[in-house]
């Protein structure tokens, strides 16, 4: 009856989702993966000495993974469109000083950043890379001092909305890409032991943890290829996203929407063919390596809307073919994921997410840390449930939560949780991304 429930439930929250999208989305301080329209020049004046310092900040700074595109670091984004309206007159983030003080380059903070003053927070710009020369430097003194004092920039309007900062929640892929030229890197990690063993075992974490490791590079804005590891099965996946909708403030396209497809394949060596389970000596019989139920096929459609300043919400239907590597012929496993995001801040977030199978969960290969749960001999597992806390700092973005399955990758977390989070049992888990520039 609760899973029926669960099921009703996430049904009403998509019906929900989708008569919202139906409404424009509210342009704001959203979220990263925004790349506004391009604008004229605001200040024609200056338009020669502000092309030099554009040239400069686009070889050395304004590219995907630094300080454009996806999560640049405390919200600057220094591409073409947006360097005048995030630096001039703008407080830095860190400390009193204007960003650009029109007329004053002694005193603007960009200047400390670009020499390393002695009274900057943090590196000198730009970071992990060679100084700006003197003469590069120079420009951007020209370009201040010929600004107007107590000018202040107006921002252009941002021409697209992004519901969620991350290409994924704590599993849940998102409608979201990466800007071509950037590189994904994320680590994600289960803890096996529920939190309920207590202080004995750190409420978890003494017992080990199931870890993955993820690549992930854009071919273009909105193709996007990743490459996985989980150690569980020693599985790789290997998918693809590609992005057909990307949602406008102005309503004109009230969604974004993507297409997550790919692979899961689990190499481990000693996995028993469940065709054929012994040989005639009576020894296992294992499958080879490229066996065709080694590989599980999946596909997924995240919609995600922007729903306001402060809140997002995303569903996100899916199909599972031969997910089960210890059975043949099972079912497809159909699910419908539902996620949501409310930002507390412009660097934290709460979110939660469900994954209700709606079909096949008779055959669904659970990943099972312990003894597993039964129910009159019948085996019992709930949907993935996930619910924590999400952190924005410089070019990372941190998800700490609560989960009930102990699987990374989709086949794993589409096949349900082992924990019953009904009754408040959940694993401590947390993944790390980070978006860098191509090192070549």
């Amino acid at each position: 009856m609760l899973r029926i429930l669960l099921r009703l439930g996430a049904g009403l929250m998509a019906l929900a989702f989708l008569l919202a999208g139906t409404t424009a989305a509210t342009a704001g301080d959203g979220p990263a993966f925004v790349k506004p329209p391009e604008s004229k020049r605001l200040f024609p004046a200056q338009d020669n000495l502000l092309e030099r310092v554009q040239e400069i900040v686009e070889e050395k700074c304004a590219f995907a993974g630094c300080h454009a595109g996806t999560n640049a670091p405390k919200g600057l984004d220094m591409s073409e469109e947006m360097l005048v309206a995030n630096l001039v007159g703008v407080k830095s983030a860190d400390t009193p000083w204007l960003r650009v003080k029109p007329g004053d380059p002694a005193n603007s903070y960009i200047i400390k950043k670009l020499r390393g003053a002695p009274d900057i927070k943090g590196d000198r710009m730009p970071r992990d890379s060679r100084p700006l020369t003197a003469q590069e430097i120079s420009a951007f003194e020209a370009w201040i001092k010929s600004l107007p004092a107590g000018m202040k920039a107006e921002s252009p309007k941002l021409e697209y909305a992004a519901a969620f900062p991350g290409l994924t929640l704590a599993n849940l892929p998102t409608a979201e890409t990466l800007e071509k030229g950037a590189l994904l890197y994320r680590i994600a990690h289960r803890f096996k032991s529920p939190t309920n063993r207590g202080f004995d075992e750190l409420f978890g974490l003494d017992g080990g943890a199931r870890m993955m490791t993820q690549i992930g590079f854009p071919l273009s804005n909105d193709f996007f290829v990743t490459v996985e590891r989980q150690g569980l099965q020693a599985t790789f996946e290997i998918g693809v996203k590609w992005r057909f909708l990307r949602e406008k403030t102005d309503g004109s396209i009230p969604v974004s929407a993507a297409i997550y497809t790919g692979v899961d394949w689990a190499t481990l060596k000693g996995i028993t063919d469940p065709a054929n389970p012994k040989q005639q000596n009576g020894s296992p019989n294992f499958l080879k390596r490229t066996a065709g139920e080694r590989f599980a096929f999946f596909a997924q459609l995240p919609v995600s809307k922007q729903l306001g300043n402060w809140l997002s919400a995303a569903v996100v239907p899916g199909i599972l073919l031969n997910g089960n590597i210890g059975m043949t012929d099972e079912d497809p496993l159909l699910t419908l994921g539902v996620a949501g995001r409310v930002a507390l801040s412009q660097k934290y977030a709460l979110f939660a997410e469900i994954v209700p199978i709606l079909s096949g969960d008779e055959s669904a290969a659970t990943i099972i840390e312990g003894i597993p749960r039964t129910e009159n001999g019948v085996r019992v597992f709930n949907d993935t449930f996930t619910a924590g806390l999400e952190i924005k700092a410089g070019g990372h973005v941190f998800h700490l939560f609560l989960a009930n399955s102990a699987g990374n990758i989709t086949s794993q977390y589409m096949s349900g949780g082992d924990l019953d989070f009904t009754n408040g049992y959940f694993r401590l888990g947390f993944n790390i991304y980070r978006v860098l520039n191509y090192p070549f």
